[in-house]
């Protein structure tokens, strides 16, 4: 709990302090400690959970830790070194062969590392969420970071948990870039070594948000962002291409074909075949199936009632203007957005089946709900300006009739 005392209050940014103190806004410091402190023993069960889960059914957790504890890869600490698996594999290695860390342990420490991924997640909203928005009769905010399969997939010794630091600590970053370079530069880091064709995605969308928006940025800032983006594009650029298996020289002449990548991971696991579907298909698949008809086992039933939950919720977010929204929304909107639906659409045809779909869209999808809560805050920021104003003319209107009195 110390970590999350550490970590709070919120340290909003100066234009968003002024706005409190002439608006006068609540401070949100204390309700959102204590929120996060019964969030913490929420992550800790559903990762007891996953925990039971691998227990009875194969699982990536117990892979790596036999791989790391056999010396399979070598004796040395760099000889587990590299991208993807073998990141995991080598961050596990101190921890397992130096300090003795159990299975159980291990499990622990990567549950501990997902728990810091929603704090930052949290930090990162609460940033720029000014207003309580309800969604059914419930905190939006609350709802939104109570989602389970969140908790699930990032609460267990693998990429899922790592992946999810590394975007919560780029976004918040993100947030305030100059102050923040540093959190910037381990998020990267993280997402880079975990999956370098996500960080690819999000620098890419970066460099959208920053060129087509105005809103909060000057153009020192938007310059020095877009010209590290695009150098870091170039250097991963390569990576990409080998995790997806292309050579640089056919990449144009044949596209960007993921049907081996696919096929690969489709062996995986058990659940529906997605890669004969087309791609609209795959991307409604990837993002709100199972719907009950078709759930592979007990956790895709569960995921279900999950999944009605996102579908009702995006469509709410289309029909009071999400679009439109998105058009107009300020750069982390806009980076926010695109790098899900673009992420979204790349993982949906790499994903294989069903059953890896679930687990991938876990990794993104905290991104959109990001979207989705600040439009209806910003909604709800100009209602109380209006207010304001029209509070402000009636005042000034009154002061004459006083002084003619």
């Amino acid at each position: 709990m110390q970590v999350i005392d550490r970590l709070m209050p919120v340290k909003r940014g100066k234009s968003l302090s002024r706005m409190h103190q002439e608006l006068g806004l609540p401070n949100h410091s204390a309700q959102d400690n204590k929120f996060l402190k019964k969030l913490f023993w929420y992550h800790l069960f559903l990762s007891l959970v996953y925990y039971v889960y691998a227990v009875f059914n194969p699982s990536d957790s117990a892979f790596y830790y036999t791989k790391v504890s056999e010396y399979r890869k070598g004796p040395d600490w760099f000889d587990f070194y590299g991208t993807s698996t073998t990141f995991i594999e080598w961050t596990g290695y101190p921890f397992i062969n130096w300090f003795g860390f159990t299975y159980e342990a291990m499990m622990a420490l990567f549950a501990f590392f997902g728990f810091l991924g929603f704090i930052y997640f949290y930090k990162f909203f609460r940033e720029r969420i000014n207003f309580k928005s309800t969604i059914f009769g419930f905190d939006m905010l609350h709802l939104f970071f109570l989602i389970p399969n969140l908790h699930f997939w990032s609460g267990s010794f693998g990429k899922g948990s790592f992946i999810f630091l590394g975007i919560s600590l780029l976004f918040y970053g993100l947030n305030n870039i100059p102050k923040r370079y540093w959190v910037l530069l381990v998020g990267a880091l993280i997402t880079y070594h975990i999956r370098p064709h996500i960080l690819f995605v999000i620098l890419a969308s970066s460099l959208i948000g920053f060129t087509f928006s105005t809103k909060g940025l000057g153009y020192t800032v938007k310059f020095l962002m877009i010209a590290v983006a695009t150098v870091a594009l170039g250097f991963i650029y390569q990576d990409v291409l080998n995790l997806v298996g292309l050579e640089t020289d056919t990449i144009f002449s044949e596209g960007l074909n993921m049907d081996n990548r696919a096929s690969e991971l489709a062996k995986a696991t058990s659940g529906l075949d997605i890669t004969t579907m087309t791609l609209p298909e795959q991307v409604f698949t990837f993002l709100f199936r199972p719907l009950f008809f078709d759930a592979p086992g007990m956790l895709g039933i569960i995921v279900s009632f999950e999944n009605v939950f996102l579908l009702l919720v995006t469509l709410v977010f289309i029909f009071k203007g999400g679009i439109w929204y998105i058009i107009r929304g300020d750069f982390a909107v806009k980076t926010a957005f695109f790098s899900f639906i673009t992420v979204s659409i790349a993982l949906a045809q790499i994903s294989g089946n069903l059953g890896i779909a679930i687990r991938q869209k876990s990794q993104v999808m905290m991104l959109f709900l990001f979207v989705i809560i600040q439009m209806y805050d910003d909604k709800k920021k100009q209602a109380f300006r209006a207010r304001m104003r029209a509070a402000k003319r009636k005042a000034a209107a009154a002061e004459p009739a006083k002084a003619g009195g």
